[in-house]
């Protein structure tokens, strides 16, 4: 199903991206997939769509330091930032951006695995996420690489309920390691 109005706690939600010239990046998804984009929203944020529905963000970094390298964020679904972020610490991960308020959006933080991957938290108000997935031209998947899978399967369990399940072959890997989805 490709159209989605409603997530559930712990289902990765809502993709963003951060760039240091949101207009470049607009102008190579728009071209690239097709995106318009709705905005500017709070801090400059811009919301691609296709055929009306909500698909990702692009914004600017934070002012006032130095910027993270522009990546792919994944947001998943809580019912509370705050105590997805006391989880994550109880759970030996780290809380990179205290929780906070983006209205009329919703409530984020930002949060480390105990490897140091990142990954976002939704508390959802008036975006409940991605309108439109699995197709193409929209979100369809995130990935994590690490190497430490059962400390990763382990905290995300804690954090999300969240179980791993091998996939693929694994071949050709340097730790011949088979992938595991979380």
């Amino acid at each position: 199903m490709s159209h989605r109005d409603d997530y559930e706690p712990g289902v990765p939600c809502w993709i963003d991206t951060l760039q240091p010239d949101p207009e470049a990046a607009m102008a190579f998804y728009g071209a690239l997939f097709g995106w318009e984009f709705a905005g500017p929203g709070p801090m400059g944020y811009h919301v691609g769509r296709v055929r009306g529905r909500d698909l990702a963000g692009v914004g600017a970094p934070p002012a006032g330091g130095p910027a993270p390298p522009p990546a792919w964020n994944t947001y998943v679904y809580v019912e509370s930032a705050d105590d997805a972020a006391h989880r994550a610490r109880a759970a030996g991960g780290a809380v990179l951006v205290e929780p906070f308020d983006v209205l009329p959006a919703g409530r984020l933080a930002v949060l480390a695995d105990p490897a140091g991957a990142q990954l976002g938290v939704w508390e959802p108000r008036e975006r409940k996420g991605a309108q439109l997935v699995n197709e193409p031209g929209a979100w369809t998947m995130s990935h994590l690489g690490t190497p430490e899978v059962d400390a990763a399967a382990t905290f995300y369990g804690a954090l999300f309920g969240w179980t791993t399940e091998t996939f693929g072959e694994g071949a050709g890997r340097a730790d011949d390691v088979p992938p595991a989805r979380l």
